[in-house]
């Protein structure tokens, strides 16, 4: 297998054609058997994967490139009006944090860790928003199948739900009800993510003023949650960045052992201690 086929077997599971900007690869190669797969990839990481010989790295988030990968943001407009908020609305909503990424973007070292792998001849990609969206959608398959067996279903219900997934009961976190009752009834519920971050609080009142009962993110500022504590009512569900980007991780990595590539995994919580790095 070669760097390309690596990047669309993720790209494959959810139907993507074109790789998106928060997603690349860094250093092509092929004749790839032996993998190792991180959340996140730096230096040291590259070393250890030189030192011990593997044919590759798949880093899942972005390496060196905030200042395109921001736009990738701009999904969470089109998550926004499929849940039925206003074109307009949707919009402004995540007009701020947009700017707010684009401006951060520009003081990024983005040569820093891809140029080591060039250096080391080591090939590496990553693949970040195709897997997130995975996770959304058996996210909000899940919090569907919740209601669908009970439309009285509560807040906490979707949550513990959420948290029955493997990596959920290997993390050292919780799924939380961050914001409203947890035994208030969910009503509808969005799974916002797959959008390259989360969507803030300017995101999540939008939801909450145009009909969606029940938020979930993967993770979220101290200071957006206390903003939406204090000013609007609605319910959010978070599940830690670690679970929330396993949901979409471990099915790619069975994708990949599925045709077998040997992939070995820098985390418990991802990919179980099955796969941890031997």
């Amino acid at each position: 297998m070669d760097t390309t086929e690596l990047m669309q077997v993720g790209m494959a599971l959810v139907g993507f054609d074109m790789i998106p900007e928060d997603s690349a690869i860094y250093v092509s190669g092929v004749r790839i058997k032996r993998v190792l797969f991180g959340l996140d990839i730096g230096v040291g990481e590259l070393l250890l994967a030189h030192q011990r010989n593997y044919d590759a790295v798949i880093a899942h988030h972005p390496v060196g490139m905030p200042h395109r990968a921001w736009r990738v943001f701009k999904r969470h407009e089109q998550l926004l009006i499929e849940a039925g908020v206003p074109e307009d609305v949707a919009r402004a909503a995540i007009a701020p944090k947009l700017e707010q990424l684009r401006v951060d973007g520009l003081r990024a070292n983005y040569e820093r860790v891809p140029i080591v792998a060039q250096y080391l001849r080591l090939p590496f990609l990553n693949i970040h928003s195709p897997l997130d969206e995975l996770g959304r959608r058996m996210m909000q398959s899940t919090a569907n199948d919740v209601l669908k067996g009970n439309p009285e279903a509560t807040v906490r219900d979707v949550a513990n739900a959420l948290a029955s997934f493997p990596a959920a009961r290997r993390a050292e976190t919780e799924v939380e009800v961050m914001l409203g009752n947890p035994q208030a009834p969910a009503g509808k519920v969005v799974v916002a993510h797959g959008a390259y971050t989360n969507g803030g609080y300017h995101v999540a009142r939008a939801y909450f003023e145009h009909g969606v009962d029940t938020v979930v993110y993967i993770h979220i500022t101290a200071n957006d949650l206390q903003r939406l504590r204090e000013e609007v009512r609605g319910n959010l569900i978070v599940t830690g960045h670690l679970v929330g980007d396993a949901y979409g991780i471990a099915p790619y990595i069975a994708a990949l052992r599925a045709k077998g590539i040997h992939v070995d995994v820098l985390s418990q919580v991802l990919a179980g201690p099955e796969m941890l790095v031997a």
